[in-house]
């Protein structure tokens, strides 16, 4: 077990439920494209978010947390995500999905350095961090995805 504070690992908690969210946006794109190369895109990036999933999951167990329902209060601001479940899927070509897909990561993104910047521990602002990379990271893949077929 780390000397994680519990602050840490309720941001990491937090992560989780992010991370949570992401997936079941993914899987939203999924029931509703028809591509075979779009589902295909799909289906990466829930794999991709199931993994990053397990690394919180792995911290938080490493820190002596649970798992469990979050108890979220407004004030977290969780990215709003109620656009892409309102959007017409079945015929996004892969650019577009895509582009959905970044948005969606850039979100993440976002609201991970929003939580670094009102973060006043050093572990908590680290785990932030940390989180942030690993978006960052989904964003540069995306990136060369989406250039990929645009050529």
């Amino acid at each position: 077990m780390t000397n994680f504070s519990l602050d840490s690992i309720h941001a990491l908690q937090i992560a989780m439920q992010n991370e949570k969210d992401t997936i079941q946006i993914y899987e939203h794109m999924l029931n509703h494209v028809r591509d075979s190369k779009g589902r295909e895109l799909i289906h990466r990036l829930i794999i991709d978010e199931h993994q990053h999933q397990t690394k919180i999951k792995e911290k938080i167990l490493l820190a002596g947390g649970r798992i469990a329902p979050l108890d979220v209060t407004i004030e977290i601001g969780f990215p709003n995500r109620d656009q892409i479940f309102e959007m017409e899927l079945e015929n996004c070509s892969v650019s577009e999905l895509i582009n959905i897909a970044l948005q969606s990561e850039q979100m993440n993104r976002d609201f991970y350095d929003y939580q670094f910047k009102r973060a006043r521990n050093k572990e908590v602002k680290n785990i932030f961090k940390w989180l942030m990379d690993q978006e960052e990271l989904h964003i540069r893949n995306l990136r060369k995805e989406y250039q990929h077929y645009l050529t």
